[in-house]
């Protein structure tokens, strides 16, 4: 019989090919996208019923299944702990910048300044960071299996959302995204490098 951990596991990668099949629909055929959730209750049911159980996986396994991997090496937990502190920050930095509703694609006012200015997609890149660092630290082979999907899905994300910003916003976006790298670009490295 599996153990919970190993249920854990096959419930959180669920959830995450998922996701993963749904954006890339999404990119893919905008017009039966599951993505933005906008107003529509089967896309709100769908991404917020995955995302949920994909965002429990993480403690859940963390807490089943530490030290199963590479390192148990200290230097290696505290360098995790600091990567991943410093990833949600960011994403929740750029959660606040935009709003919940815009997050949760809902039509508002095009971003283009603060942290926008350096990426289109600072929540990506900050649970993405999040999730390399939550790896490290914890030591979990469940864990590194269920984050690397859940990584897929934050690539995939922005390529699910640009057909419908280029719906919403136009000539603004398209000359945003110019000037804008998707995920990181020098400009960011620079400014984080220079705080």
């Amino acid at each position: 019989m599996p153990s919970f951990s190993d249920r854990a596991l096959l419930t959180a990668v669920v959830a995450d090919v998922t996701l993963i099949l749904g954006y890339a629909i999404s990119a893919v055929h905008p017009d039966r996208r599951v993505w933005p959730i906008g107003d529509n209750s089967w896309r709100w049911w769908f991404n917020w019923s995955a995302l949920s159980v994909v965002f429990a996986g993480f403690p859940v396994l963390a807490a089943l299944d530490r030290d199963s991997f590479i390192s148990t090496e200290r230097w290696s937990k505290l360098a995790g702990s600091g990567i991943a502190a410093l990833g949600m920050g960011f994403a929740l930095s750029a959660l606040f910048e935009l709003g919940w509703m815009e997050s949760s694609g809902r039509e508002g006012e095009l971003r283009t300044d603060g942290i926008y200015q350096y990426t289109r997609n600072p929540q990506s890149v900050g649970f993405i960071t999040f999730i390399i660092g939550a790896i490290i630290a914890v030591n979990s082979r469940k864990l590194a299996v269920h984050g690397i999907l859940t990584i897929l899905v934050y690539a995939l994300f922005p390529f699910a959302e640009e057909p419908w910003l280029r719906e919403q916003y136009g000539q603004e976006y398209d000359e945003y995204r110019k000037r804008t790298p998707r995920f990181i670009g020098w400009n960011l490295v620079k400014k984080l490098i220079t705080r």
